[in-house]
């Protein structure tokens, strides 16, 4: 008999659907089946200082959202989004995810999103879009809401890009401030004070114009240990004005445990990949940039692979934290159980899988069972793959993996049933994007994956789209 060629399968990482069908259609009849949530966003209020219903520059103010489950089941990991969908207003960008987390059948749950009128420089309405997303898919209708916002002064008005919010830790004595300006001459003088002393003027700084603002002013300041407070300075021909203080407090030693491994591979004998060891080194390169301490693989076997695993598992049980576990490369289904495929193995039939590939589970039980607060685990591994046909189970991808319990974000290159392309830059388009995301201060752990989607999603012409499973608790963030 002849030999079947060696490496049957070099499956991608994209997962089957198993979505639950709200309704089968038979030649007689249509069974409708219980047990299926249904999100409602039930009322979005204002709540303002003024109680005037309009966002005045200066006073402190939030959305209050009720949600509700009308259906039959239980909504799992439900996360709140909200963006601006239509309007603009020089001065205003804000974006927010939320975790709402199970929501029961026939309760419901308030939320609280602040807002940041404090950067309103100009005068206009905004339209939000607010959406509930459940794990399954069983997300509510988009719903909109409008905001006016009014400004203190259309002349010279001064607001904060970054830091956003009024106190920020940070653990980086070098930290890049931003300010938008509202002008309605030429600037004659910028000046950014830290600790109450001049730290730079208009020669040490830079004076961008803008879109958003008339001006955009970037500096660079270098904080003391502990708290800093930092204001800007401005001058046109109508007269003068300063920002509000920030308060930035910077921690020299990192308060918690930041532990990543990255596994990228590339160099297959059969069916090599382009993209994997470029994406995996460069992401090790920016989370060591984020105080990840980073166990970094390149190109591994079996034993290479298993071995940085158990010390990614001996290093979370010892010093909890956050976990994070990157994957570029090969990646296979077989009966339902995810595996991960080293550079060298001697697969030549299905069942030689589970001895030669590792399995996904072995990581996700490492990480959930060390007592991290958070884990985070990214699948960019949908590459085509030319021998998907020679699988005997016939199943497109990785099986749907959930992410139980709380504190957990499982994130793939793209969404279920499909497949993204090896690039053909240094990149794959998926850690191309993650990479500018993780990168972008004040950036919350659920929008850098929702700001990934959409740029992938518009980047691909809609041909690869994200997709991201969360069961999150509290916030996160990359940079601050």
């Amino acid at each position: 008999m002849k030999k079947k060629q060696a490496i049957l399968i070099f499956f991608l990482v994209c997962f089957t659907n198993s979505f639950i069908a709200q309704e089968i259609e038979t030649s007689s009849q249509s069974i409708k089946i219980n047990n299926i949530p249904v999100l409602i966003i039930s009322k979005i209020s204002l709540i303002d200082e003024n109680h005037n219903n309009q966002i005045n520059a200066g006073e402190n103010c939030y959305l209050e959202i009720v949600l509700k489950n009308t259906g039959n089941g239980v909504a799992k990991t439900v996360n709140l989004d909200a963006i601006i969908s239509t309007g603009s207003v020089k001065g205003f960008s804000w974006a927010k995810s939320v975790h709402v987390g199970n929501l029961v059948d026939g309760k419901q749950k308030k939320i609280k999103l602040e807002l940041y009128p404090k950067i309103s420089l100009g005068d206009g309405t905004i339209r939000l879009k607010l959406e509930a997303l459940e794990a399954n898919g069983y997300n509510s209708k988009p719903k909109q809401f409008t905001l006016r916002l009014k400004s203190k002064s259309t002349q010279l008005a001064v607001g904060w890009n970054i830091p956003l919010a009024n106190n920020t830790t940070v653990y980086d004595a070098l930290y890049t401030i931003e300010a938008c300006v509202v002008s309605k001459s030429e600037m004659e003088q910028v000046a950014v004070y830290l600790n109450g002393e001049l730290f730079s003027d208009d020669r040490g700084l830079k004076l961008i114009k803008s879109d958003d603002c008339d001006y955009i002013i970037k500096s660079e300041i270098k904080l003391r240990s502990g708290a800093n407070r930092v204001n800007v300075k401005v001058t046109n021909k109508y007269g003068v004005i300063t920002s509000e203080t920030r308060f930035i407090n910077f921690i020299e030693t990192r308060l918690e445990n930041r532990l990543a491994l990255v596994i990228g591979n590339s160099n297959y004998t059969f069916a090599p990949l382009r993209n994997p060891e470029n994406d995996a080194r460069d992401m090790a390169t920016a989370l060591r940039n984020l105080n990840f301490d980073v166990i970094e693989v390149i190109d591994g076997d079996k034993k290479t692979m298993r071995d940085a695993v158990r010390d990614f598992s001996d290093r979370l049980d010892k010093d909890g934290g956050v976990g994070l576990f990157y994957y570029a490369g090969h990646g296979i289904q077989v009966k339902g159980e995810n595996f991960l495929v080293p550079v060298k193995h001697n697969i030549q039939e299905e069942y030689e899988v589970e001895d030669e590939a590792i399995r996904v589970n072995t990581v996700l039980a490492a990480m959930e069972t060390s007592g991290t607060r958070m884990n985070i685990v990214i699948l960019d591994a949908c590459r085509d793959n030319p021998y998907a046909r020679s699988m005997r189970s016939g199943s497109r991808g990785l099986a749907h993996i959930y992410a139980e319990g709380s504190g957990s974000i499982i994130a793939y290159a793209t969404s279920p049933g499909s497949v993204a392309a090896d690039g053909d830059g240094d990149n794959g388009l998926y850690t191309q994007e993650l990479l500018k995301a993780i990168n972008t201060r004040d950036l919350e752990i659920g929008m850098v994956f929702r700001k990934v989607l959409g740029n992938v999603k518009k980047m691909s012409g809609g041909k690869q789209i994200p997709w991201t499973n969360a069961s999150i608790e509290g916030e996160f963030y990359f940079k601050k």
